[in-house]
């Protein structure tokens, strides 16, 4: 049996809790990310990035995160090397907002905004993988947010 809507929401919102109760007390080691656009053109305009996630800025009921030292890496059409291209994520963490900002090269910036919702969650020996999908977005993307709780 699927999950309702309810469940759904209920635990997207208890993951967004754990990560705000694993971050705000600045005592863990941090938070790796890993994000995904993925539209009909593989080549143009999707792409695969990630990096870390730990700037956490309190406020509301659990704040938000901010990344640093991130990079999205978009295939190359012709066998090359993948293009590197800045990113900026940022989560909010009361609303379950996230946002990347990024400049496709040879493209002007943009940014995807989409809702998270909870796919998976895992617990390694390593940390707490947590999985997200975009429940919604801006665009006609599909996202997809991994965070792994060092």
């Amino acid at each position: 049996m699927a999950p309702s809507e309810r469940q759904e929401a209920r635990a997207t919102a208890h993951a967004l809790q754990a990560i705000s109760d694993y971050i705000a007390p600045g005592t863990n080691e941090g938070i790796s990310f890993l994000v995904s656009r993925l539209t009909d053109d593989l080549f143009t305009d999707s792409f695969l990035g990630g990096g870390d996630l730990s700037l956490f800025t309190p406020g509301g009921h659990r704040g938000s995160l901010r990344s640093q030292l991130s990079n999205g890496y978009r295939l190359d059409p012709s066998s090359g090397p993948p293009a590197s291209f800045a990113l900026d994520v940022h989560l909010d963490l009361d609303h379950g907002h996230a946002q990347v900002a990024y400049t496709l090269p040879g493209a002007g910036a943009a940014t995807g905004r989409f809702t998270v919702e909870l796919v998976h969650r895992v617990q390694r020996d390593d940390g707490v993988n947590y999985l997200f999908g975009a429940d919604g977005s801006n665009d006609d993307a599909a996202w997809t947010l991994s965070l792994l709780l060092l």
